[in-house]
């Protein structure tokens, strides 16, 4: 997978004892939990949204502050049966301190199931900020709910999120994420609304991060053509 410099993959202090909790019954019905979470700088790590209830009430803070407690913007854990990947994004804020609050989109999946490529992650994270910032740091859990189901009617029953194997599929998705990013640059700027050179630099990086998965891509298909 690319990217694995930016990311950490690690044993949690913690595991899911219960065959049959609700986490569990969950999983086999739909392909990962979304978790969305923040770390405060005073209150420490919060979960904003989970649509699930947890036998170990000390799960969800332990993953917050693993996932979040790593300089890395993607991170993967194990946790027994399941395993984490985790995306941050931190969100201007003035008031906070260091002027950003870091916020993390989490997808809990079962271990058998194959890891999911960055490349849906960019994408993700750009819908999240497609909610506003204004909007993100007010915590309204009614947001945090609606940005899930977006993400559930994104990829529920849909065949996106298996290995991206497909050139086509590899060069969509990453067509696509420079795409949601150059339309919130120009969203922002049509309403005239600050965006800092910092925020700026980091969507163009991760457009970039997006051309290189698809030139990789079409290398691979042309390759593979070669020795077809």
């Amino acid at each position: 997978m690319k990217n694995m410099e930016n990311q950490v993959s690690k044993t949690g202090e913690y595991e899911i004892n219960s065959e049959k909790n609700e986490l569990s019954v969950y999983l086999e019905k739909f392909p990962f939990i979304t978790i969305i979470g923040k770390y405060d700088h005073i209150l420490g790590p919060s979960c904003l949204y989970t649509p699930v209830e947890y036998e170990d009430e000390d799960f969800i803070k332990n993953l917050l502050r693993d996932a979040l407690n790593t300089k890395n913007k993607f991170v993967i854990l194990n946790h027994d049966k399941f395993y984490s990947q985790t995306c941050k994004v931190r969100i201007k804020d003035e008031d906070a301190r260091g002027r950003n609050q870091l916020y993390a989109i989490i997808l809990l999946r079962h271990i058998e199931k194959p890891l999911i490529p960055t490349v849906h992650f960019k994408k993700i994270e750009m819908l999240f900020r497609k909610v506003g910032e204004e909007e993100i740091l007010k915590n309204n859990i009614t947001v945090f709910e609606e940005f899930a189901q977006q993400i559930r009617e994104t990829y529920f029953n849909k065949d996106e999120l298996l290995p991206l194997e497909s050139c086509n599929l590899k060069v969509r998705s990453g067509v696509n994420t420079i795409q949601g990013f150059c339309e919130l640059i120009l969203e922002e700027k049509t309403k005239k609304k600050k965006l800092s050179d910092e925020m700026i630099v980091d969507y163009i990086n991760l457009m970039l991060d997006s051309c290189d998965e698809i030139i990789k891509a079409l290398e691979e298909n042309l390759q593979g053509s070669f020795h077809g």
